[in-house]
C-alpha cells in the first residue's frame, strides 16, 4: 500500500509542469549516476528518474514505473547534488545517456 502511495506521488511530480533539472556524477567504486529531478515548492531537488551503469556494465533504472528492484531504488527523499559531488546536465544530455541505457 505505502509503495503505491509513493509510486502516485513521484508520477504526479513527474507529470507535472514544475521545473526539472539533471545531474550526474561518479562514485569511488567507478558507478556512473544520472537523475532526473523536479524542483519542490521548497525548492527541494525530487527525484524522478535515477540511473546508474556500474562496473559490471549492466545500467539499472528507476522511475514511478519501477521503484526498486533486488540492486537499488528511487531515492525516497530529495537529492542533494553537492552532497554527492554530482554535475548539472541539460535535458538534452540527460535524454541522450536515458535512451542509451535503456536497450
Amino acid at each position: 500500500m505505502l509503495q503505491d502511495e509513493r509510486r502516485h506521488v513521484i508520477r504526479a511530480l513527474d507529470e507535472s509542469d514544475q521545473p526539472r533539472l539533471y545531474w550526474h556524477g561518479m562514485d569511488d567504486a567507478g558507478r556512473i549516476w544520472l537523475f532526473e529531478t523536479v524542483t519542490g515548492d521548497g525548492g527541494e531537488y525530487w527525484p524522478v528518474r535515477h540511473a546508474e551503469l556500474g562496473p559490471d556494465g549492466v545500467p539499472r533504472m528507476y522511475s514511478w514505473r519501477r521503484l526498486e528492484d533486488e540492486y537499488g531504488f528511487l531515492a525516497e527523499g530529495p537529492l542533494y547534488p553537492d552532497d554527492f559531488g554530482l554535475a548539472a546536465l541539460t535535458a538534452e544530455e540527460f535524454t541522450t545517456l536515458w535512451a542509451a541505457l535503456d536497450r
